[in-house]
């Protein structure tokens, strides 16, 4: 009986492992993938060890340097801090370095120290920058920033190139897959490093050349409202480190005017966001956006992508700069996985998979096996319990006999 129990525990462990495993199409030997937390769809961020101390950083492919801050510097943001002191290895320099942010700027030591990322991928001699000073930043919610952009900045070289070069990816690749809030069933936000995976993907990737060398931006042939062109011609950053979409001035002003003119929309920039009214709750009375790159790449932004709601107001992930080109931030990013090729400069964009339904059902099948474990741990204590018994009994028989 234990030995038909045993095989019934086996036997449960193994179903559950088998709907877990991976599809023939996983491409298991290009990447390596590392854990995003995602804050309110707003920031992206993942743990990375530099010396002893695990740090949470923000992933952002508008800029170049890989900072965290020091335990000397103030901020309000910062959760934790960086103490080269405390780093066997840790070497700082009296290399002085100032960062200009779009709204904020930091300024700190060149320092250098081993990096781990993940349990398989270490990187000797890492430089990066120790932050002992800053300005307007303070709405970060990470102990620093990964720098994955093109450009190189007081000649640091960037974490992928390092780990090209210490032959720890196999191609200077990396993907990004941002997952929405509220987050799907067991698939969190993913960096996958060196290459992707295609379980995240539901079409082929289609590639998009870079329109300029130091950046990853790409030109946009064309924006369309429900198939009307907004806009014609313009250069688009891609960018996950930015939260919404960015629109130059002039440009935004015509998006407003059209939402209210053509789809009766009273709406109204309010906080760095469009707010309209929205009392129904309804957004199919908005407009899907058409996003057309070269080579007849068309992505399509859909109202439930870039719209949610606030009480009785619809707000729009929309927000307006004075720079004279398009930001794609991770309301973008998040409707596609986004792989991004240093060697060949260009973006690839693929459909996302769906999760759901395979993931609420190797949820239930996971509920099934714990019960099927807890069931037949109570048989097994029961025949234990009875096996105990009955030698005691025997016992007590022999003992009987001898008297």
């Amino acid at each position: 009986m234990i030995l038909y129990l045993l095989f019934q525990l086996i036997s449960a462990y193994v179903k559950i492992d088998l709907l877990k495993s991976s599809p023939n199409h996983y491409n298991k030997h290009l990447r390596n993938d590392l854990l995003i937390n995602n804050f309110k769809n707003m920031q992206y961020t993942g743990i990375i060890k530099i010396g002893e101390q695990d740090l949470e950083l923000l992933f952002d492919t508008g800029s170049s340097i890989f900072w965290v801050f020091s335990n000397t510097c103030p901020s309000q943001s910062k959760r934790s801090s960086f103490d080269c002191q405390s780093s066997s290895n840790c070497l700082m320099t009296q290399e002085q370095y100032n960062v200009q942010y779009g709204q904020g700027e930091i300024g700190g030591n060149k320092a250098f120290d081993q990096l781990q990322i993940s349990n398989n991928m270490t990187i000797k001699n890492f430089q990066f920058l120790i932050v002992n000073s800053q300005s307007n930043i303070d709405n970060l919610r990470a102990d620093g920033i990964c720098g994955l952009g093109l450009q190189e900045q007081f000649g640091f070289n960037s974490l992928i190139n390092m780990l090209y070069d210490q032959h720890l990816i196999e191609k200077r690749v990396f993907t990004f897959f941002l997952n929405s809030i509220p987050e799907q069933i067991n698939n969190s936000s993913v960096l996958f490093l060196g290459g992707y995976d295609t379980r995240y993907m539901s079409s082929d990737v289609q590639y998009v050349k870079l329109d300029k060398s130091d950046s990853w931006s790409v030109k946009l042939n064309n924006i369309q409202m429900n198939n009307k062109v907004l806009i014609n011609d313009v250069s688009a950053l891609i960018d996950t480190g930015t939260s919404l979409i960015v629109i130059p001035t002039h440009q935004f002003t015509q998006l407003l005017s059209n939402l209210r003119d053509q789809y009766k929309q009273f709406c109204q920039y309010s906080q760095y966001q469009i707010k309209c009214s929205c009392p129904d709750g309804d957004f199919s009375h908005f407009p899907d956006f058409e996003f057309n790159l070269e080579g007849d790449l068309k992505l399509i932004l859909s109202p439930n992508d870039y719209i949610y709601m606030d009480v009785s107001v619809c707000v729009l992930a929309f927000t307006k700069s004075s720079n004279n080109y398009w930001i794609l931030g991770d309301t973008f990013i998040r409707k596609h996985i986004t792989i991004f090729d240093i060697d060949n400069k260009q973006i690839g964009f693929a459909k996302l998979a769906t999760f759901e339904k395979q993931s609420k059902q190797i949820q239930i099948n996971d509920y099934l096996y714990i019960f099927k474990v807890v069931c037949v741990c109570i048989c097994v204590a029961i025949a234990l319990i009875w096996i105990i018994r009955q030698v005691s009994c025997l016992g007590e028989a022999s003992h009987e006999m001898y008297k």
